[in-house]
């Protein structure tokens, strides 16, 4: 009876592990990600158009002003508890440190359990860079159904914005390296 309490936390202990390393582990990257959909970024996109509250910050912005600003914008869902998304969000800190002024990285939470508060310490705690926001409940379902339910369902995901065509590229981690060679190549 006393082998059975101390092996049963071992097996949890290696099934916890493995579930985890499961977000963590990613086959070989293409040289440029697939281009799962393309299309018009239009103001009628509520994703595109609602006012989201930068975390660090506390000031509001839309999506739309910032691609306005005339730099490519890279966006990735996320939520806090993902370590995949942790990784592809470490990467993009790592574009815009190798090139400060030439991309605008956003990240949007998508989980409905995650708010302001937790959003921002999980940025500062982990010295992320971008504009972080809780995404608002209306941005999430113009988001579902732009891209599909994979787009909260299986993240992180990215998409690319380049002027009045936003990018979705498939889901999964991208270095920093292939981050910056995507929006280079839809950017120019």
């Amino acid at each position: 009876m006393h082998h059975n309490r101390t092996i049963l936390p071992v097996i949890i202990g290696i099934l916890i592990g493995a579930l985890l390393c499961t977000g963590c582990l990613a086959s070989e990257e293409p040289v440029v990600p697939q281009v799962a959909n393309s299309e018009t970024a239009s103001p009628e996109l509520a994703w595109i158009t609602t006012s989201m509250t930068n975390v660090a910050t506390g000031e509001r912005f839309t999506i739309k002003d910032l691609v306005e600003l005339g730099k490519p914008v890279i966006i990735h869902s996320f939520a806090i508890w993902c370590p995949g998304c942790s990784m592809q969000l470490l990467e993009s800190t790592k574009l815009q440190t190798a090139y400060p002024d030439s991309y605008t990285v956003i990240a949007l939470d998508v989980d409905p359990n995650d708010n302001l508060d937790k959003v921002k310490r999980h940025q500062e705690s982990n010295k992320f860079k971008g504009i972080f926001a809780a995404t608002p409940t209306d941005a999430t379902r113009s988001l579902i159904n732009a891209y599909g339910p994979g787009f909260i369902q299986s993240i992180p995901q990215t998409i690319i914005i380049c002027g009045k065509t936003a990018t979705y590229l498939e889901d999964g981690v991208f270095s920093a390296d292939t981050l910056k060679r995507a929006a280079d190549e839809l950017c120019s």
